[in-house]
């Protein structure tokens, strides 16, 4: 019998290869890179219809509209009427859009501001301080999986699992195995009737981890997306909270190289538990967590 760590590990190596699939789509000269309002979603041709507001290229100029082709998992979220910005690809004889990120909606605004004190607060940071346990973790506001802003300061009142990842990452024992766990986590504590209990999965990767890309990495994992929220943003907030929770990152050969730490956030936001590394337990964290 299957049981659901085999499970988990086969969705890793399915979305393993959907990720060697997308890097080696027709590959153009030029990417471009356009904003514009989302006039029309098309679910039938898996397409959008943008009026562009700003473009870097004459070959779709600011002000036309244009039909793009996009990902199925950008098709679900609720782009039409906002404003997005994305890569712009063409290959097989039509625009593609790529990295879709929305630029305004509900909470914008806000993120700009909250992140602005964020950054303020960690550049003035002792380079020996970071987030540990008994300590409150800042508010930020990032990105998720739905393509709606979130204020960490929201989750106030409920516990939550928060840790890094990126997800090309292709080491098998560093963040598949660590979004595996959170995985088996998110079930158990189902299971256990801890339906308060929150999982918040921070990229490493922004750039590339667009809302799309997330939500098809939950679903590569099984991850339910009530309650887990997989964040994307700028690479200015991703390296300010690094630097908050003491979280070594650098490209290296092509990939991202990174230390790893979980942490267990009560509904105060105060850390109650943080493990280092990539090695620790589901009943480890569960025994934290209802201990609460």
């Amino acid at each position: 019998m299957v049981d659901s760590w085999q499970v988990a590990q086969m969705r890793c190596i399915l979305y393993s290869i959907f990720l060697q699939l997308l890097a080696l789509s027709p590959l153009v000269a030029e990417s471009l890179f356009v904003t514009g309002r989302v006039l029309e979603v098309l679910p039938e041709t898996r397409s959008m219809r943008l009026a562009l507001t700003a473009s870097v290229d004459a070959e779709i100029p600011a002000g036309q509209t244009i039909e793009f082709r996009v990902g199925a998992s950008d098709i679900e979220i609720g782009y039409l009427g906002r404003v997005i910005r994305a890569e712009a690809v063409k290959y097989s004889q039509a625009w593609h859009l790529e990295r879709i990120f929305p630029v305004d909606g509900t909470g914008a605004k806000a993120m700009i501001d909250i992140n602005k004190q964020l950054h303020t607060a960690t550049a003035t940071m002792s380079r020996r301080k970071s987030v540990r346990e008994g300590d409150y973790i800042p508010n930020f506001a990032m990105i998720d999986q739905h393509g709606d802003f979130l204020q960490i300061v929201a989750m106030r009142g409920k516990a939550f699992v928060l840790n890094f990842i990126f997800t090309r990452c292709q080491v098998a024992t560093m963040c598949p195995a660590s979004t595996i766990r959170m995985s088996e986590l998110q079930e158990l504590s189902r299971e256990m009737t801890m339906e308060d209990l929150h999982f918040v999965s921070i990229t490493f990767d922004p750039e590339f981890d667009s809302p799309g890309i997330l939500r098809q990495y939950a679903k590569g994992y099984g991850l339910e997306n009530d309650n887990f929220h997989l964040l994307t943003g700028t690479q200015e907030v991703v390296d300010d909270l690094l630097r908050q929770f003491g979280i070594v990152s650098m490209e290296e050969d092509g990939t991202i190289n990174h230390t790893m730490a979980t942490l267990l956030v009560d509904a105060n936001g105060r850390v109650a538990f943080r493990k280092e590394g990539s090695k620790w337990t589901t009943k480890e964290f569960l025994q934290e967590a209802r201990a609460l």
